[in-house]
């Protein structure tokens, strides 16, 4: 489950136990045991140089 993300150092959190060793490279897609609906967004893209990013919304529940 996606907790949230980290725009500017390019992290997303999760959460939940991740396969692999510390410090590996885990790939993060599309679930295989149900259907991709249609119309489904793809907000992923990779950030160009220069460009401005708008701040994501902090999460209520008093996360540190």
């Amino acid at each position: 489950q996606v907790m949230k993300t980290d725009v500017e150092r390019g992290l997303i959190m999760i959460k939940g136990a991740v396969p692999g060793s510390k410090g590996g490279w885990v790939t993060i897609k599309d679930s295989v045991k149900k259907p991709l609906v249609d119309n489904v967004p793809f907000p992923a893209a990779l950030r160009s140089e220069g460009s401005k990013v708008d701040e994501a919304p902090q999460p209520e529940g008093g996360e540190a």
